[in-house]
């Protein structure tokens, strides 16, 4: 049976709400939550927010979610090495904005605008984003191609939520006795990641996703 990991938590705390590690405990004792698995498009976000972070940190080239990119079969050169990433059903668009590029979830769009601005400073904010430093500076980066828990993308997608504070996630906020008194409290983990103005734009352009976009089917589920 396909498993599924579920991770909820208050983005303005990083406190857990709910937590899924798989469909049956008595099946199978691997909890998905905690399992480095391949985050996908889910990895995405932190490309267009290291692009759009162009327009209050000075760098070059300057990226709105206007800004035209050419969504074609590419071949990316790496390390003298060739990278050659397909859209899904390999079908491309031709020239699309940057809000399209991510509400169409289009691979090689993607890529082209980590190529842009830096996969190093696209590695920079996923780490500061919360996100293990295992990620390497490449073009596979940019479509989430290394490895991440569940909880990392949670904890990391508190930026766009929290108005660009990072909230690392909480499983348990203090040990109280009998009286009350505090035994022990745990550290909060928070920093300024984002500019507000630019985790402004990041939600706006996810909502696309699910308003237009490779996430629209959601909406007939009632979200």
């Amino acid at each position: 049976q396909p498993q599924v990991a579920l991770v909820a938590l208050d983005p303005t705390t990083g406190a857990l709400r709910a937590l899924v590690g798989g469909r049956n405990y008595g099946v199978s004792q691997l909890n998905h939550v905690l399992a480095k698995r391949q985050p996908g498009s889910s990895f995405k976000p932190f490309v267009y927010a290291t692009a759009l972070s162009s327009a209050v940190d000075g760098s070059d080239p300057l990226v709105t979610p206007a800004t035209i990119l050419l969504d074609e079969p590419t071949t990316f050169q790496f390390a003298d090495e060739p990278y050659e990433p397909e859209n899904y059903k390999k079908e491309y668009y031709g020239p699309v904005t940057v809000r399209q590029a991510l509400t169409l979830s289009l691979n090689v769009a993607t890529v082209r605008l980590a190529e842009m601005v830096g996969y190093d400073r696209v590695r920079m904010l996923a780490i500061a984003a919360g996100i293990n430093r295992d990620l390497l500076a490449t073009p596979a980066l940019a479509l989430g191609a290394y490895v991440a828990t569940p909880l990392e993308i949670a904890g990391a997608y508190t930026i766009f939520a929290n108005h660009g504070q990072y909230e690392g996630p909480r499983f348990i906020l203090a040990v109280k006795d009998e009286s009350g008194r505090v035994l022990w409290r745990s550290p909060e983990e928070t920093r300024p990641v984002l500019d507000p103005r630019i985790s402004y734009l990041m939600v706006s352009l996810m909502q696309s996703v699910v308003n237009n976009g490779t996430g629209a089917g959601v909406r007939s589920r009632g979200f």
